[in-house]
């Protein structure tokens, strides 16, 4: 698939065509936010989340266009999250504050604390290296996006019914069977340039946080792991008199 995905994708400065550091851009990325726009779960006031991928830039800059709150996390959610509140960032600036750079310049840093004041998340949007017909994502090997969706469902910003859409570009879609894990974050749509699938699911989405096989390196590596990490273990040594 990434050989076919080399006929399409658009290079990133910063790591050229390396699939396994970036979900690239690709053409008719632009006309994902008019596909959004006409599903039944678009319309809503509560905050969107967008992964930080290079095929996503052109709906956060929408998004913000649009006022709509927008939480994201910084590349490899080594800097925790970004939330973007309703006409935050100025006109003249959307399309740079879409960027991952230009996030970390407008977006408002938000800790665990401050995820936790938010409403629910009206649906959520995730970019892939592949994703197949049962909404089977896999990404760039590093598990960012299930580790997002956990982190979120843990302090009650999604739930099973909260709409999981990934965007691809046609050759990344496969129409194959594919192996899931019970951590894996199945999605219900998926947008290509070209097609609208909705997805039946055949399994149910985590749940939360499993600390038994989470990657030793994520959670040394993301702050909001750690800051959940500490507020668990604190609360269970809290025993009542």
């Amino acid at each position: 698939m990434w050989d076919r995905l080399r006929e399409v994708a658009v290079p990133d400065s910063r790591f050229h065509l390396d699939f396994s550091m970036y979900i690239p851009d690709y053409p008719g990325s632009g006309a994902i936010h008019a596909t959004l726009r006409g599903l039944s779960f678009y319309e809503g006031l509560r905050a969107v989340f967008v992964t930080p991928d290079n095929n996503l830039e052109s709906l956060r800059a929408a998004l913000l266009r649009e006022g709509r709150p927008l939480l994201m996390t910084t590349y490899g959610i080594l800097r925790g999250f970004l939330y973007f509140p309703p006409g935050s960032v100025p006109g003249p600036s959307i399309e740079f504050a879409a960027s991952l750079d230009g996030a970390e310049r407008f977006g408002t840093p938000y800790d665990l604390d401050a995820l936790t004041t938010l409403r629910t998340l009206d649906f959520l949007v995730t970019g892939a290296s592949a994703v197949n017909r049962d909404g089977i994502r896999f990404g760039k090997g590093h598990g960012y996006f299930d580790v997002e969706w956990a982190l979120l469902r843990e302090i009650g910003l999604v739930g099973e019914e909260s709409p999981v859409v990934a965007c691809v570009h046609d050759v990344q879609y496969l129409d194959e069977d594919l192996p899931a894990l019970p951590t894996d974050t199945l999605v219900d749509w998926v947008v290509t340039p070209t097609r609208t699938i909705r997805v039946r699911r055949m399994q149910t989405k985590p749940e939360g946080i499993r600390w038994d096989v989470l990657d030793p390196v994520l959670l040394a590596n993301v702050p909001p792991l750690g800051e959940l990490k500490a507020a668990q273990e604190r609360k269970k040594s809290v025993r009542p008199r």
